[in-house]
């Protein structure tokens, strides 16, 4: 329904995705506040206006935890919200495993440290995806801004 009412969300949740999954693997760190043990990654440099739908997922997770309470994981929801946003925009689909369990605590310093900074030539982006097993073709379609 978020991507049937505002199309460019679907880039935004896969966007969501690789930043979550960039950090500290995929397990929802990025969707977690700031709190009094630790600053999050929303406001790392490379998150800075570039992720949205957190919301999205918030309604998402909403609606799973009315018909079974604490058994789906936040990480989980994520991945299969941009699995699923990219297909309903046409795109290719793969298989979600599930089971992923969220993080606790979320690092500004690894978002700052471990996701491509928006000032990063191709040599250095080709670099960093590379180090994470990522071809160019992966490079390519993540790194496309959803403004």
């Amino acid at each position: 329904a978020a991507v049937r009412s505002e199309p460019r969300m679907g880039a935004s949740l896969l966007r969501l995705h690789f930043h979550d999954c960039f950090v500290q693997g995929c397990d929802a760190s990025v969707l977690l506040s700031d709190t009094a043990t630790f600053t999050g990654e929303q406001g790392a440099a490379p998150n800075a206006r570039s992720i949205r739908g957190m919301n999205v997922i918030d309604n998402i997770k909403a609606q799973v935890e009315a018909v079974c309470r604490q058994t789906v994981s936040c990480a989980d929801i994520l991945a299969v919200a941009a699995r699923d946003s990219v297909v309903a925009l046409g795109g290719p689909t793969w298989t979600v495993l599930l089971g992923r369990r969220d993080s606790t605590t979320a690092s500004k310093t690894n978002a700052e440290n471990d996701l491509p900074p928006p000032t990063f030539d191709l040599q250095n982006l080709t670099t960093l995806f590379g180090n994470k097993q990522l071809s160019m073709t992966d490079m390519v379609a993540l790194s496309g801004t959803p403004r």
